[in-house]
């Protein structure tokens, strides 16, 4: 009840209509994403619905053009057998176009008493169902039977038949025209459908007869007694969404029959294609609304927060000033033509001030009233001399507490004395003014100030073991992914699942690059942000930049292509892929059509990296602006989607760090183009890395692992007995110790640095290299990126890492570490 009371009623009150105006903000955004999806999601339907249906019609009326064409040959076949008179069909543009590639009469016993064309079916007519029908029911139009497959050529062949009659209207017998499969498959090709669209075309009862992308040639009436025969049945034209019995795809399905034969034009399209990057554009959405919410909620709390500190520490404010506005200074004035200098006035301050009522002030010596309230006459000494050159003096004095009843009444206070001397125009000393002010107040809060200075280094410390210990709390799982990676590649062997893991190291590298680059980033204010120069092909980089980007390319619409580059450069790869990373989401975001091309250029012994946009162009008079914090180009309104303005500035610092140049060109309404120039360097020569260890290797090889994080050690020690080597692993450096004494005697030390008991691994490598009595080799695996490891490292004489480290970039450290020691081993063996 008394947080309800409080919500609406001073400090509380005042939050409700922002927390409810938040609340609404929120609740408007995620309706209108809503809402957007919903009407995205039917305008696809929609649209869906009518392209089938358009689809649908011209399949349609191809059949309808096909067929009229056919029967119209077939009449003409007819009237001329009946008349006995010879028929050129090669001359016909049914069998010109390929349309028909054979003709057939039969008589009513069913032998055949004319061909024509190729002589495609050679089975009995009686057992046919165009045979059956002309027989029995005395058709009266065309007759479309089932497709067979071509005895010479094994293609599908459909049979169009009209029905022979005697004078007395008996049958007479069949004229037969075959019509290729293939010629309604290569209009359905041209049709514009998707890999997964299909189109097909049925008899009326449910036989299809041709279909896009081939058909088997014993084709079976399952679809009479489908759904989507069940929906013809009731409505000539329409739609449905059904799973196909044929391939298994659901699709958005359009029928429509023919009214001049009995055939039903079919054509579908899949869902997957027409809602799949919908629902893909959905999920990122609603990623980007999550996202988006947990953001404004943080905000929320640290306004709140915020204000609540504000209120506490206004009120402090306050309660002080009313104490400095009770306090007044005291004044005082004396005569200097008097012996003595006796006082003249005072005011009630200064009584309250001196301790003394103001009865026993006024005629005594001004110098005398001040030594008898401070009792202390050397602290007058520069006001005496400051009265006999006549100049104004300032000066500091310490009043005793006053005593009552044997005890103090209250602490020593601290006075500041002003004191002017005035002279009259014949420059005679002939009065004195003094303000006496309390300054115990200013001297607390000079206390203050300084523990309150001495509290902020403390609290500065303690921000850097916090980013410390968050950069090796972040980096731990990373880094326990890329262990477990390691070895589960050396146990996989199908195609696919390396593929898999192929994609999934690219994805570690990618998030070990960012999360290097955050970290560091983080620190270049700070000026901890140190270099590490080093040789290294380029396209690796790019891969990475554009691994980070594509998806964001895709989801824009637009084309990000890498042209590939076989250099290599000499610059910091970490930070040379932020820069690329910073240049190529600068492109992003202001390019709305087009594409984004990277590439390189060589000028000389320099490598020219260009990032090339399409978007919003820059104006010439501001394109040394876009380098400083908080300016952007295109975006008054300061929209938050087109980022804050940092990013080009970390690109001009990191630049300016590893002395690359970065220059832009530009122009509005076309594009832009990022430079960045860096020396080439000459391909280092591959190190031989040394082949892993057989289970009985000639020259057995212990490392120990000290790591207390259990994922990672475990995962440090299957990775390093795949690559052969013998493996003592230990949390602790006590534990290390133990192991390391009762053998056998460990050849290499890898180390975590954070370790239980506030224990660090460069202490468990000192310690174990003074029991063993030798100078191990070791390597301490971190994610603390502070200078003070390295600084570590080279004093003890041993490698630092740091994580997340790469598998093979492990694998090369240990080897290397190890090198000394089988060369000896080789010598003596």
């Amino acid at each position: 009840m008394k947080r309800a009371l409080w919500l609406f009623s001073g400090f509380g009150g005042r939050l409700v209509l922002p927390a409810l105006a938040v609340a609404l903000a929120i609740a408007a955004l995620w309706w209108i994403l809503l809402d957007r999806l919903h009407r995205e999601e039917r305008l696809l339907d929609q649209t869906a619905h009518e392209k089938t249906a358009v689809v649908a019609r011209l399949v349609g009326e191809h059949a309808v053009s096909t067929f009229r064409r056919v029967d119209d040959l077939l009449l003409d076949l007819i009237a001329n057998t009946e008349r006995n008179r010879a028929m050129r069909l090669d001359s016909r543009r049914a069998f010109e176009e390929g349309l028909v590639v054979g003709v057939r009469v039969y008589d009513a016993s069913g032998l055949l008493t004319m061909g024509g064309g190729r002589a495609t079916f050679q089975g009995s007519i009686t057992d046919r169902d165009e045979f059956r029908i002309a027989r029995d029911s005395a058709p009266r139009g065309l007759v479309i039977g089932i497709p067979y497959a071509s005895s010479e050529t094994h293609d599908l062949i459909i049979p169009v038949s009209r029905r022979l009659e005697n004078a007395d209207g008996t049958f007479a017998g069949i004229a037969v025209a075959d019509i290729p499969v293939e010629s309604f498959v290569r209009f359905y090709r041209v049709l514009g459908l998707p890999p997964d669209g299909a189109a097909a075309l049925l008899r009326s009862d449910g036989v299809i007869i041709a279909r896009s992308g081939g058909m088997n040639a014993a084709s079976s009436r399952d679809s009479a007694n489908s759904e989507l025969w069940q929906a013809i049945r009731q409505h000539p034209v329409g739609h449905m969404r059904m799973t196909s019995p044929i391939d298994g795809v659901e699709r958005i399905t359009a029928f429509r029959s023919t009214p001049d034969y009995p055939v039903i034009a079919v054509v579908g399209e899949s869902v997957e294609t027409v809602f799949g990057p919908w629902r893909e554009n959905a999920r990122l959405y609603i990623g980007w609304a999550v996202a988006t919410t947990v953001v404004i909620l943080l905000f929320v709390i640290a306004f709140i927060v915020e204000l609540q500190w504000r209120r506490h520490t206004d009120r402090a404010l306050r309660v002080r000033n009313r104490a400095l506005a009770w306090s007044n200074d005291g004044i005082m004035i004396a005569d200097a033509t008097q012996p003595g200098m006796p006082i003249v006035y005072v005011n009630p301050a200064l009584e309250e001030l001196l301790g003394a009522p103001i009865s026993a002030l006024m005629g005594s010596g001004a110098l005398t009233a001040l030594e008898r309230a401070t009792n202390d006459r050397a602290a007058l000494q520069p006001l005496r001399d400051a009265i006999v050159v006549g100049r104004d003096a300032r000066v500091e004095l310490t009043r005793p507490g006053l005593v009552a009843d044997g005890a103090d009444s209250q602490g020593p206070r601290c006075l500041e004395l002003s004191a002017s001397p005035v002279r009259d125009h014949d420059n005679r000393l002939v009065s004195l003014i003094a303000t006496v002010r309390d300054i115990s107040e200013h001297k607390r809060a000079q206390a203050a100030l300084t523990e309150a200075r001495r509290e902020a280094d403390v609290a500065n410390v303690a921000k850097s073991k916090f980013l410390a210990a968050a950069s090796h709390d972040l980096r731990q799982p990373v880094q326990s992914l890329m262990l477990l990676m390691e070895v589960l590649s050396t146990r996989v062997s199908d195609g696919m699942t390396r593929n898999v893991l192929g994609t999934m190291d690219r994805a570690l590298g990618a998030l070990k690059m960012l999360l290097d680059g955050l970290l560091d980033v983080s620190r270049l204010e700070a000026g901890a942000v140190i270099p590490e120069v080093e040789v290294f092909p380029l396209q690796e980089v790019m891969d990475r930049v554009a691994a980070n980007s594509r998806s964001v390319a895709v989801q824009k619409g637009l084309i990000l292509h890498i042209v590939p580059c076989s250099a290599h450069v000499r610059s910091d790869p970490m930070l040379l892929g932020r820069i690329l990373q910073n240049l190529v989401e600068n492109a992003l975001r202001y390019t709305d059509k087009g594409r984004i091309l990277i590439g390189c250029r060589r000028r000389g012994g320099m490598l020219r990296i260009e990032v090339w946009d399409t978007g919003i162009g820059i104006p010439a008079d501001q394109q040394e602006d876009i380098f400083q914090e908080f300016v952007q180009v295109g975006n008054p309104s300061r929209n938050r989607d087109r980022g804050l303005g940092l990013g080009l500035a970390v690109v001009r610092r990191l630049s300016a760090m590893l002395d690359h140049q970065v220059t832009v060109r530009s122009t509005p309404g076309e594009g832009s183009v990022f430079t960045v120039e860096l020396p080439i360097a000459d391909a280092p020569a591959a190190k031989i890395m040394p082949a892993p260890l057989a289970p009985l290797p000639a020259f057995a090889t212990t490392v120990l692992v000290i790591e207390d994080d259990g994922i990672v050690r475990e995962g440090m020690r299957a990775m390093l007995e795949e690559w052969g080597y013998i493996v003592l692993a230990a949390e602790s450096c006590s534990e290390a110790l133990d192991l390391a004494n009762r053998g056998p005697a460990p050849d290499l030390i890898v180390a975590d640095y954070r370790l239980r008991d506030g224990r660090t691994g460069t202490e468990a490598i000192r310690e174990v290299r003074l029991a063993l009595g030798r100078i191990l080799p070791g390597i301490l695996v971190t994610g603390d990126t502070a200078p003070a490891r390295a600084q570590e490292a080279e004093a003890g004489n041993f490698r630092v890492m740091h994580k997340p480290v790469i598998a093979s970039d492990l694998r090369r450290a240990v080897a290397e570490a190890l090198e000394p020691l089988l060369r000896e081993r080789q010598t003596v063996a």
